[in-house]
């Protein structure tokens, strides 16, 4: 077990924890050699991993460390130190979104908006495409100029398969990829392999949270929407352009939703002083989605079309 004053990997010196996931921890440590102190999330950290587990890592997160993108918070440095995968992060002082739930201004939430499906669009490009499957208020965090950047991304499936194979959560129940309350209905269907849209989805349940102080369905999140509840109504005082976003970007079918580099497209105009020209697309072929099976692998991650079904909120059409 970790402990506040403990030297993690013979360089830093554990400061305080800054919060704790099924299968993670997340440390305030300074590093002993920079004197800058930084954020250390440590996987496994009760269990460690076996070999084949590391190796998994550290070819995973080789992706990772890659990445430049101003709305991304990109690792420093990766390791393991006592079987225990690490990355070393820069420090937010502002810590994450979690603290501004209910009081966000729509100023700043067509910023968030706009910054998050910037990171989005960057990650849904990549070769092979990254899906976060893990968007969430405490994964959004506050930059030093006011920015706001998407944090703990590149955990796949198959390295999230592997952690739960590792360690049992702290309720005794395995964790999973993603967080119930903000997970897209669809992730609760047959076909419930991560999908880019998904991200799309949660990001809508967290500008809803922000705007409302609660998220639409609770704790049970798409669980209760894929079983045929309606969407509920935005009870706040913003904008009919930002109600709309939201239910697009929540959109039951994840062929109805914006694809990130529109929903930024869309952010933007509205910081700039436009209106949102939200339009009307129609699949060419009708457009039905099949979920595609495969994430960080570099299969397709976009919903595919076969007949049946039309979009409402896409300017663009998921091409």
């Amino acid at each position: 077990m970790i402990e506040v004053g403990q030297i993690f990997a013979t360089r830093y010196r554990m400061e305080r924890l800054l919060g704790r996931g099924g299968f993670s921890e997340v440390w305030l440590a300074h590093d002993l050699k920079t004197e800058v102190d930084v954020a250390i999330k440590i996987y496994a950290p009760s269990t460690g991993l076996d070999e084949d587990g590391l190796k998994m890592f550290a070819h995973e997160f080789s992706v990772v460390m890659d990445i430049n993108h101003q709305n991304l918070l990109k690792p420093i440095y990766y390791d393991d130190y006592e079987r225990q995968p690490f990355l070393v992060l820069p420090y937010c002082k502002g810590g994450s979104v979690k603290t501004l739930i209910g009081k966000l201004s729509e100023e700043e939430a067509w910023k968030m908006i706009r910054d998050v499906a910037s990171g989005l669009a960057w990650l849904h490009a990549m070769h092979p495409p990254v899906v976060h499957q893990d968007i969430k208020p405490d994964n959004i965090m506050l930059g030093k100029n006011s920015e706001y950047l998407i944090s703990d991304f590149g955990v796949s499936t198959g390295l999230r398969s592997t952690l739960r194979r590792s360690q049992v959560t702290r309720a005794g129940e395995y964790d999973c990829a993603g967080t119930t309350a903000y997970m897209a209905p669809e992730r609760f269907s047959k076909q419930n392999k991560p999908i880019m849209a998904n991200d799309i989805y949660s990001l809508g349940a967290t500008v809803f949270e922000m705007m409302t102080g609660d998220v639409p369905f609770g704790n049970l999140g798409g669980i209760i929407y894929h079983q045929g509840a309606d969407l509920p109504d935005m009870d706040c005082p913003c904008s009919d352009q930002l109600k709309k976003v939201v239910e697009c970007c929540m959109a039951r079918e994840p062929w109805d939703r914006p694809i990130a580099a529109q929903l930024e497209k869309w952010a933007q105009t509205v910081i700039a002083g436009g209106t949102i020209d939200f339009g009307r697309h129609s699949a060419d072929d009708g457009g039905r989605t099949v979920v595609s099976s495969a994430v960080n692998n570099g299969d397709d991650v976009r919903p595919t079309k076969q007949k049946g079904g039309s979009s409402q909120c896409q300017d663009e059409g998921m091409k």
